[in-house]
């Protein structure tokens, strides 16, 4: 008997080191899923049968690293007019599944890169990432000891990075990142938003502190509503 515990102690630890980090994951899937439910059936996104990939974005985050890369969930519909995509992604490192939750709207014209980051972006002795620089202030303490915006481009910093981008994100139902490539937004959160309405509101905020730079109607931002996409066809 006394020999029996040291074994059932060894595999009651091996259970735990084995089970516990796919809790996460497993956690993590079921929130990007039910998201993308509360999408279809509250602000009636479609479903995109097969995701389309999107090439440009290979080499930033938060698609930069990771083996066996997927995207699943996929739907479309609109942000304040902005046609976009919603969609999960998952990817493996050190062998541990990791999910996302990822928006890419459409902005209808071409901007310098712009980048706010909540979360800081995967690195390791494998996996490099180059920030955009430089990182500029808004000027609001609590944003900007939780966040980091920052763009090469002066006149948009100017533009954008101010108090009232701080005041706008500050509101915003949840903490998320996102950065501005060429014409696309693409807003991301690890693990995924806690419901559709949450992730709405985010992108959302997220298009109403870019309005200054794309001429939008301020009076389509407000309290996350429905956003319907264009109807099956």
């Amino acid at each position: 008997m006394s020999d029996a515990i040291p074994v059932l102690l060894v595999l009651c630890l091996a259970a735990v080191f084995t089970l516990v980090p796919l809790r996460g994951p497993r956690r993590a899937r079921r929130r990007c899923r039910e998201t993308a439910r509360d999408l279809r059936g509250d602000f009636r996104f479609r479903p995109i049968p097969r995701a389309r990939p999107l090439p440009e974005l290979s080499s930033l985050p938060p698609f930069h690293y990771g083996r066996d890369r997927r995207t699943l969930d996929q739907v479309a519909g609109a942000f304040a007019g902005l046609p976009g995509e919603v969609f999960s992604y998952t990817c493996r490192e050190n062998g541990t599944p990791q999910w996302y939750q990822v928006a890419v709207l459409r902005l209808g014209r071409a901007l310098p890169p712009i980048e706010v980051q909540h979360e800081p972006v995967f690195t390791s002795a494998r996996v490099r990432y180059a920030p955009v620089d430089p990182r500029r202030d808004t000027g609001v303490p609590e944003f900007d000891s939780g966040y980091r915006a920052s763009s090469p481009d002066e006149r948009l910093a100017r533009t954008l990075i101010t108090p009232g981008l701080a005041r706008t994100l500050l509101a915003a139902p949840e903490p998320c990142d996102w950065r501005v490539e060429g014409g696309l937004l693409v807003v991301w959160r690890r693990d995924g938003w806690s419901s559709g309405a949450a992730l709405v509101g985010c992108c959302l905020a997220a298009v109403h502190a870019l309005a200054p730079v794309l001429d939008l109607d301020p009076d389509q931002f407000g309290a996350p509503r429905s956003n319907p996409g264009p109807e099956n066809g």
